[in-house]
């Protein structure tokens, strides 16, 4: 048995689409499944709990990042088993992992078949985080969007919050060693490579490699901040100055900023943040 939990509104409708051609190619081969659809925010979590409590061995998350991020964190890994099935708009751990095809009717092919795979997840206080979890700069932009009238992009509006963010200062420690303190536009701990529909973040980033990518950006001191944005969407910044990037399997940070976690906003979780190897029992990918 399937149980697959869908954010039909996902992806601006595509999720009832993507649900639409999964459901028909278990129809076709008589394959047993059950659809829960989510009604509000916190649902899938609350609906994986359940499910996962209840026996499900097969969890499919159908939707976004951000449906992902919920069930995620309330699937229990010892009886269940997470199948992903993108249908956001930006689906930026599927594209930027190679986690899970963009196309329904292969990403439910390769769930049926059943081939197990492990991915890694970030587990940040009592919070599990997917992609990628970060704070500054993309905070901000994710503010931004979710109150703009007109739906700005993420690119959109990250150009808007250059002009006008302010650094700010924030305290690293990784793996228990020295504390190096940082004026800080954005740091993210990374387990997949993008953030916001495409903005590359990490691109040296593998969600199997137990290891965290630490990506921290501070204000370039030779140029506006505004003029590094291209290089920044591309991936390009990784070798400049104002960047720095350390591996590691444990990061603390303090910082006065809020979290968020695979796009969700987290107003008073210590970010204290460990790689978990293999946490994420799911399927491989046919290639």
């Amino acid at each position: 048995m399937i149980d697959i939990i869908a954010n039909k509104s996902s992806g601006k409708g595509n999720g009832a689409k993507c649900l639409a051609k999964a459901t028909a190619y278990l129809d076709e081969r008589s394959v047993a499944y059950t659809v829960h659809e989510t009604l509000r925010t916190g649902h899938g979590k609350q609906l994986a709990e359940q499910l996962s409590a209840e026996g499900a061995t097969t969890l499919v998350a159908l939707g976004g990042d951000g449906t992902f991020h919920e069930i995620l964190n309330g699937i229990d890994f010892t009886k269940s088993r997470m199948g992903l099935i993108p249908a956001g708009r930006g689906n930026d751990f599927a594209i930027g992992t190679g986690a899970a095809s963009l196309d329904p009717v292969k990403a439910i092919a390769d769930i049926v078949r059943g081939e197990h795979a492990e991915l890694d997840y970030i587990q940040i206080g009592d919070k599990r985080c997917l992609n990628v979890g970060g704070t500054g700069l993309d905070v901000e932009v994710l503010l931004k969007t979710a109150k703009s009238k007109n739906k700005l992009s993420y690119v959109a509006s990250l150009f808007r919050c250059l002009l006008k963010f302010k650094p700010y200062r924030v305290e690293v420690s990784t793996d228990g060693g020295e504390t190096r303190v940082f004026d800080c536009i954005m740091l993210g701990a990374c387990n997949g490579t993008q953030i916001g529909g495409g903005i590359k973040l990490s691109p040296i980033s593998k969600a199997d490699d137990g290891k965290l990518d630490i990506i921290i950006m501070e204000k370039p001191k030779h140029c506006p901040t505004v003029l590094v944005m291209p290089k920044f969407v591309k991936g390009k910044h990784m070798n400049k100055p104002y960047t720095h990037h350390i591996v590691c399997e444990h990061i603390k940070v303090k910082t006065p900023a809020p979290v968020q976690l695979d796009g969700e906003i987290y107003y008073d979780l210590d970010f204290d943040a460990h790689i978990v190897k293999n946490g994420v029992k799911t399927f491989k990918v046919l290639q």
